[in-house]
């Protein structure tokens, strides 16, 4: 997920062109002023908002870490709420460090709640493999840090995929590894990165040749860090050919699409680029996360009405590019609404702390005679 940094990049044309659904072709501003002119009139009621345009391959929900300790009762409350809505999706977040903390002694217990919750309320599953144990990684580092050997990581994600291959048909290899903090502040980080894919993307197909496999999402970030320069180096690195999808985390927040904080926005299309140039212009991006933190006593923080607003937005920018693949929002409930300092606990799109409804919830849920735009 982001943390932070703003930019000044203005949005790429590229994605000027949406549908609305009607047979109308209207740019994702349009979509905004409509957001925005019916919040006006209703009173900020979203049931009266008319249904936000969505891409091809639908749209889900992140929830990230917390799946790991979350309680049975509050993960069936935020997919529950996830069920409410026009979602087909729950990315899962597939933890090796918390399932196998001891070589070859598993612990399988909180992903199964997730992926059979998920499955159970009509929801596809993102596989998401992260994260090393510490017998697998370098003394001293976190948990972030990517496995001395490489071939470990392999053999975790096959008896992932040998045990939910019913159950799961995509993969998100690691998260974020574009951001120092998320690839254990490792050096030649696109190369180790693609080390991982080298050795997960056959390990993959070998048990479920028709999954498709997705190169992690990459967080809005300047300079070497930025999207379309990791992608690049990982063409370098030898990554052409070990993946399915790229995956990308479009957060625009606080400023929105317009603003484009750290090219959050822009760098979308300017990662396609590198692809097409690369020869794989075909294939999709896949949005594994994107939202913004209802987070009041910050700067970065919007309200739930912005929150609402940019989700839309991004949605309908993305919705008709042609390259779009599935989109994920992060997430569905906030960690402490009672928190307003801090970014992080106030992510959630649907639902408070308490589980009362946000404004999103209602701009998201289902339409009563089902089916979405």
């Amino acid at each position: 997920m982001q943390f932070g940094g703003v930019g000044a990049a203005a949005p790429s044309g590229r994605f000027a062109v949406v549908s609305d659904g009607a047979g109308r072709r209207v740019g994702p501003l349009a979509v905004v002023l409509l957001l925005v002119a019916v919040l006006g009139l209703a009173g900020c009621r979203a049931d009266r908002i008319e249904p936000v345009v969505t891409p091809p391959g639908g749209y889900g929900f992140s929830v990230g870490a917390p799946q790991i300790w979350m309680s049975a009762e509050d993960a069936d409350r935020e997919m529950d709420a996830a069920a409410k809505t026009g979602a087909q999706w729950l990315r899962v977040h597939i933890d090796w460090h918390f399932i196998e903390p001891v070589q070859g002694k598993f612990d399988w217990a909180y992903a199964d709640r997730w992926i059979n919750g998920a499955r159970s309320r009509g929801l596809k599953v993102l596989g998401l493999i992260t994260n090393t144990p510490g017998w697998a990684r370098e003394p001293d580092t976190s948990f972030s840090h990517p496995p001395i050997n490489a071939a470990d990581y392999a053999d975790f994600v096959t008896t992932v995929v040998k045990r939910y291959q019913a159950r799961i048909f995509d993969w998100e290899i690691w998260n974020e590894p574009n951001l120092p903090r998320f690839f254990g502040f490792s050096a030649g980080r696109p190369a180790g990165y693609v080390a991982l894919l080298k050795a997960a993307y056959p390990a993959i197909k070998l048990v479920q040749p028709s999954a498709t496999v997705i190169a992690a999402g990459l967080s809005p970030a300047v300079g070497v860090d930025a999207p379309p320069n990791f992608v690049n180096d990982m063409y370098i690195a030898g990554a052409k050919d070990y993946f399915d999808a790229i995956a990308m985390h479009p957060y625009v927040f606080p400023g929105g699409i317009a603003a484009d904080p750290s090219h959050g926005w822009s760098d979308v299309a300017r990662v396609h680029d590198v692809m097409t140039a690369h020869g794989d212009g075909d294939l999709k991006i896949w949005m594994t996360e994107m939202g913004a933190p209802t987070a009041s006593a910050t700067d970065e923080g919007v309200t739930q009405e912005e929150q609402a607003k940019q989700i839309v937005d991004v949605m309908a920018g993305l919705a008709n590019t042609g390259f779009c693949g599935p989109i994920f929002i992060y997430s569905i409930r906030d960690l402490d609404t009672t928190n307003p300092d801090d970014v992080q606990d106030n992510f959630g799109a649907l639902l408070t702390t308490d589980g009362q409804p946000k404004f999103a919830a209602g701009v998201l849920a289902r339409p009563p005679n089902g089916g979405w735009r």
